[in-house]
């Protein structure tokens, strides 16, 4: 694979800002200043906010700027069972892979160790700790799938989809309700179980994660 533009580098460093919390939804985005911290000129930055208000992550105003965009509950309830359909299909992808590996060890080894990580952020109640491990193991079942056209526009989805999980924390039972999917998923891919792991994802997209991130809209009015 070549090394990334400049253009690209400059929207995924933009993107996990906006994703970790650093660029709040509805904020205006300091385009001096990141310019920068960045270390780039105005052009270049621009590109970026244009690539990234077509992932839906950034609102462009004309002779005003761009906005971090606001995610509603409409669009949620209509993201997440688009998450669910995407990630049944990695996880029959997935274990499709797994069945026909060579190593199958070395392709389980990465989600292993993400869904170790949950375990331990969970443990710690370290939820920004949780939510990253959490968005790198749905990514990585995806990606392990092999289907790269999959992969991009899933990881569109993601984006947007991550964009409410900062905005407020997760109830106890919502959590315990997450980690204990997680514990079935895992074990579904180990078993190499294709249509289960995908009724399990797709589950998990469509009741679990929309009752905590609905609940959370709700709980900050």
């Amino acid at each position: 694979m070549g090394r990334r533009s400049l253009h690209q580098e400059i929207t995924c460093e933009i993107r996990e800002m906006i994703l970790a919390g650093q660029l709040r939804p509805g904020s205006k985005v300091p385009e001096k200043e990141l310019a920068e911290q960045l270390e780039i000129s105005r052009t270049p930055l621009r590109e970026a906010l244009k690539a990234l208000s077509v992932e839906g992550l950034v609102t462009l105003m004309p002779n005003r700027g761009a906005s971090v965009s606001v995610v509603t509950r409409q669009q949620l309830e209509e993201l997440l069972p688009v998450m669910g359909v995407l990630e049944e299909l990695g996880g029959a992808l997935l274990c499709a892979r797994l069945a026909a590996a060579e190593d199958r060890a070395a392709m389980l080894a990465p989600l292993e160790a993400l869904h170790a990580e949950i375990l331990a952020g969970y443990a710690a109640c370290d939820e920004p700790r949780y939510r990253k491990a959490n968005k790198g193991f749905h990514e990585a079942v995806i990606a392990q799938g092999g289907n790269g056209e999959l992969l991009e526009i899933y990881r569109i989805a993601l984006a947007r989809m991550h964009m409410s999980r900062f905005l407020a924390e997760k109830t106890a039972e919502d959590w315990a309700q997450a980690v204990a999917d997680h514990e079935g998923i895992i074990a579904a891919i180990r078993a190499g179980d294709g249509p289960l792991t995908g009724r399990l994802l797709r589950h998990h997209a469509e009741h679990t994660a929309r009752r905590a991130v609905l609940n959370a809209l709700d709980r900050q009015g």
